[in-house]
């Protein structure tokens, strides 16, 4: 007569069976997020698995204006902004009832092809007062203007910018700078003798973009100066939410 297996025998088979099972499991479990993605499931990449390609060159001419859009083509709605950059893809969420000034200028500098292979000039880091990426300057040089400037709107009662908070840019002089934007990677609070900036909404994806160049740190090791990883917007769509 064949050998009775032993108590081990039986134990070592029924975990085998156990884990064959959970296999199946997990298998189908993937094979139907395929299915409902449409294709192979793509995780999110961290900011330490970012890639970039070489920027374009500056355009040689951009659009400018006469005077600043109506604050009726944003005001009462929110909007989707699709920012494709030599980085990566960010996706923005502009709030139009909070900031209808401000993000009418956006959407119609959108609409225009202002960005279109604008350069991200600018990255502020300690000890500046501010931690954010400033992109949107189609000069190349920080010296293009879409030929009108903004009245604050939106601006934090306590000072403080959040990490994916979308904020417009200021110049010198002036409250707001229409044509430029930026997108917040660490909190910081404005001091008291700081300006402020509009804010106009939130990152919703692509953070991770805006944190891998933060991370590489700004040129020459200044705190206040273009990035050390050269970037440029390639183009913006926008949609109403």
């Amino acid at each position: 007569m064949p050998e009775a297996p032993s108590p081990r025998r039986r134990n070592v088979r029924f975990l085998a069976t156990v884990a064959l099972v959970v296999a199946a499991l997990a298998a189908a479990l993937y094979v139907a997020a395929v299915a409902v993605r449409g294709g192979e499931p793509a995780p999110t990449p961290a900011a330490d698995d970012i890639s970039c390609t070489a920027p374009p060159l500056p355009p040689t001419a951009f659009p400018t204006f006469t005077a600043a859009p109506d604050a009726s083509v944003a005001a009462g709605s929110s909007w989707t902004a699709h920012v494709r950059s030599t980085c990566g893809d960010l996706t923005l969420r502009l709030d139009g009832r909070r900031a209808p000034r401000s993000v009418a200028s956006f959407v119609t500098l959108a609409r225009a092809g202002y960005w279109t292979d604008s350069v991200c000039h600018r990255l502020t880091s300690e000890p500046a007062p501010t931690a954010f990426l400033q992109c949107g300057d189609p000069s190349g040089r920080s010296t293009a203007e879409p030929g009108y400037d903004l009245p604050l709107e939106n601006v934090p009662a306590d000072r403080t910018y959040r990490v994916g908070d979308v904020g417009l840019a200021r110049g010198d002089g002036y409250p707001g700078t229409a044509g430029e934007f930026f997108v917040v990677y660490r909190d910081f609070t404005v001091p008291p003798e700081a300006p402020v900036y509009s804010l106009i909404g939130r990152a919703t994806s692509g953070q991770q973009v805006v944190e891998h160049i933060a991370g590489l740190g700004g040129e020459d090791f200044r705190s206040d100066a273009p990035p050390f990883q050269s970037i440029s917007v390639l183009g913006v769509e926008v949609r109403r939410d």
